[in-house]
């Protein structure tokens, strides 16, 4: 075998198997697939905030959550234990970060969240997913984002071609594909490495109808204009209530539809 195809072979095993848990605040729990989920995924979470630095964006009771780029579930995990009776709704179309999230769901005995295995986008289709090594939550499915990462020239280590869906077809198909009807949901977060926009014009429909009241969008500058974002849904009445500037790599902004 080729030096090269082992090592990527080699990367990803390292990225499939894991096999113990570490115990989050609140009393979660979630098993360690990678270094970068000690190293970075759950310090974005529980030290740079990075979902909650607005206190309107916290979900409450009853809430309806969408977690578009679940990865793993950390955000999931912890919005499912504020919602109560509400619900969460995780997209992840990568395969094997997709694998650890039912695991984590289930190690934490929530019911309810409901995982599925598609990316969203502006158009029903499939496409390739790009493996980044190193640091699984940055795989994508534009690879320039990952071979030319501001946080790091990552390997590409694999490829999957996985299914994109809009949400706008989610929405007028929540209960065949969710179990249940989705009228109106509270807030959407997204965490899509670079196809932001691709998830909101796949929403048309649902803007328009007013059906989302929040988003948390985290904004690859590498790929998308903040600004640009902003304005997007700024035309569908949304105000932006914050921005917080993650120096040259991401914004996180927190848009609220006006009443």
């Amino acid at each position: 075998m080729p030096l090269n195809l082992l090592r990527r072979v080699r990367i990803l095993k390292s990225l499939i198997v894991g096999n113990f848990a570490v115990k989050l605040p609140g009393g979660l729990r979630i098993f360690v697939n990678d270094d970068d989920t000690l190293s970075i995924n759950i310090p974005d979470h529980y030290l740079r905030r990075e979902y909650v630095r607005h206190p309107d964006y916290v979900p409450g009771g009853g809430w309806v959550v969408l977690d578009v780029g679940a990865h793993v579930g950390i955000y999931s995990l912890w919005v499912s234990r504020l919602v109560g009776d509400g619900f969460v709704i995780a997209f992840e179309p990568n395969p094997i970060a997709y694998r650890w999230l039912i695991s984590n769901i289930e190690l934490n005995g929530a019911t309810n969240i409901k995982a599925l295995p598609y990316a969203l986008g502006d158009e029903i289709t499939r496409q390739k997913l790009y493996v980044a090594g190193e640091n699984i939550g940055a795989s994508s499915l534009i690879m320039n984002h990952i071979i030319n990462s501001p946080v790091g020239r990552y390997p590409i280590v694999g490829e999957f071609v996985v299914p994109v869906v809009t949400l706008d077809y989610v929405i007028d198909k929540s209960m065949e594909i969710v179990g249940k009807s989705i009228r109106y949901v509270d807030l959407v977060k997204v965490d899509v490495e670079g196809y932001e926009m691709k998830v909101l014009k796949g929403a048309e429909e649902t803007l328009q109808k007013g059906l989302i009241s929040k988003f948390v969008i985290e904004v690859h500058i590498d790929q998308i204009n903040t600004k640009e974002l902003i304005k997007y849904l700024d035309d569908y009445g949304y105000k932006l209530d914050a921005i917080i500037h993650f120096d040259h790599v991401k914004d996180m902004v927190y848009l609220g539809l006006r009443r």
